[in-house]
C-alpha cells in the first residue's frame, strides 16, 4: 500500500459520507492514503469490531450495509420515550436547528452508512480487503444513503440520533459534527486537523 492514490471529485463525494467518523479521528476526509503505519487500525478493528482477517471483514461491512442496527434503532425512534425526546433537544439546540427539523427525521440509517465508510477505508488500510471492494462497500453505501436520506443536515441529525440511542455521549462527537454542519472550525476544537470542513458546501447529498 506505499503507493500514493489519488480521489476523484465522485469519490470525494462518497468519501464525505464518513467525514464526521474521518474528521474525529483526526484523518484526511478526501483521500484513502494511509499516513504512518496501521497497527493502531489493527489493533482498533480486531478490538473494537472483532475482525482480525478478510471474512470477518467483509461480514462486518455487508451488515452494515443491511443497516442492520440502525433498522433495530428506528423502532425505538419511533416510540419517541423521555430519552430519545431529550436527546432530539440536545441536537437542536447544538446545530442550532428547530426541534421541528429534528422530528423529520424517521430513520437513523446515517449511524451506520457512516460507519460503513469509515470502516472500509480502514478494513483496506489493514490490506483486509482491496480498494475495488473499499469503493464497491462505499458506492452501495452512499447509494442508499441518498435514496433514503435527502441532505447533510439530515444525515447529520441522523447520525447523531443513530450515535447516541447506541449509547454514545452527544457531547463526544458533537463539536465535529457542528463544524462540519457550519462549514467553520470552533475556537474551543478538539480537532486540530481543519482541511476540507466545507465538504458539505462542495459535495452534493444526491447525485
Amino acid at each position: 500500500m506505499s503507493n500514493i492514490i489519488s480521489t476523484s471529485e465522485e469519490e470525494k463525494r462518497m468519501l464525505t459520507f464518513g467525514a464526521i467518523l474521518f474528521y474525529y479521528r483526526g484523518e484526511s476526509i478526501l483521500d484513502i492514503n494511509l499516513k504512518g503505519d496501521n497497527e493502531e487500525y489493527v489493533k482498533g478493528l480486531q478490538n473494537q469490531w472483532g475482525i482480525s482477517n478478510k471474512e470477518e471483514a467483509i461480514e462486518t461491512l455487508q451488515k452494515l450495509l443491511e443497516l442492520e442496527r440502525s433498522s433495530e434503532f428506528d423502532l425505538h425512534l419511533k416510540e419517541s420515550d423521555d430519552e430519545v425526546n431529550l436527546i432530539k433537544q440536545e441536537i437542536a439546540k447544538e446545530l442550532k436547528i428547530s426541534s421541528a427539523e429534528i422530528e423529520k427525521i424517521e430513520s437513523v440509517y446515517a449511524w451506520d452508512i457512516c460507519r460503513l465508510v469509515s470502516l472500509s477505508k480502514w478494513c483496506y488500510w489493514c490490506e483486509y480487503i482491496t480498494v475495488d471492494e473499499m469503493w464497491d462497500f462505499i458506492s452501495h453505501g452512499t447509494d442508499k444513503a441518498a435514496k433514503i436520506g435527502e441532505n447533510w443536515q439530515e444525515y447529520t441529525i441522523s447520525f447523531l440520533l443513530g450515535r447516541t440511542i447506541h449509547g454514545f455521549d452527544l457531547e463526544d462527537v458533537i463539536d465535529e459534527c457542528k463544524e462540519l454542519f457550519h462549514s467553520k472550525k470552533s475556537i474551543l476544537s478538539r480537532v486540530f486537523f481543519t482541511k476540507n470542513l466545507d465538504v458539505y458546501k462542495k459535495y452534493r447529498f444526491k447525485m
